[in-house]
């Protein structure tokens, strides 16, 4: 099985929505370790609700800010990135374990979007436009492709993964992971 954790990412300081992202990882995998990366301007004393909670560290104001302060704090050889508020779905790490063959391999939830007649309307299924909710990297990969930049996500997930690819980066898309 995978050495996996959870790098819950606060964007708002949503108390609330930390602990319903905790509690659900906590029901489905009590042991893996679950660490929080919250926006720098947080208010102090919510701040410290969030650390009587979980180990929680302060980084920039940018998600990519958030992502990097995840994967630097980190102590799993894998981690999964989740958004606060979020929920987290059972067999995870048993759905994960089957595609993932060495550590350059990063995996990601495909996600269907339907019109309102419940046609499939669009398909996000490559790295650049995949949600960050499940997304599972290897550490030390993230560390030898470096951080993400502090331009837009969209712009620094690509330059990313333009790097990641010439470190040999094997990118998989996986039907059936839900995270809501």
């Amino acid at each position: 099985m995978l050495n996996l954790g959870f790098i819950i990412l606060s964007l708002d300081g949503n108390i609330g929505g930390l602990k319903n992202t905790i509690r659900s990882i906590k029901n489905e995998y009590p042991n893996e370790p679950i660490i929080c990366s919250a926006n720098k301007s947080i208010k102090p004393d919510p701040y410290k609700e969030m650390k009587l909670i979980c180990t929680t560290y302060k980084s920039g104001n940018t998600i990519t800010s958030l992502i990097n302060k995840g994967f630097e704090k980190s102590t799993t050889e894998w981690s999964v990135l989740v958004m606060e508020g979020s929920r987290i779905c059972k067999n995870l790490v048993k759905k994960y374990s089957m595609w993932i063959n060495s550590e350059k391999d990063i995996v990601y939830p495909l996600i269907i979007e339907y019109n309102m007649n419940g046609y499939p309307c669009k398909i996000n299924n490559s790295f650049y436009n995949c949600t960050l909710n499940g997304l599972c990297i290897n550490k030390n990969f993230f560390k030898s492709v470096g951080n993400l930049s502090d331009n837009p996500l969209e712009t620094s997930r690509i330059f990313w993964a333009i790097d990641a690819k010439e470190k040999g980066a094997n990118f998989k898309s996986i039907l059936g992971i839900k995270i809501c």
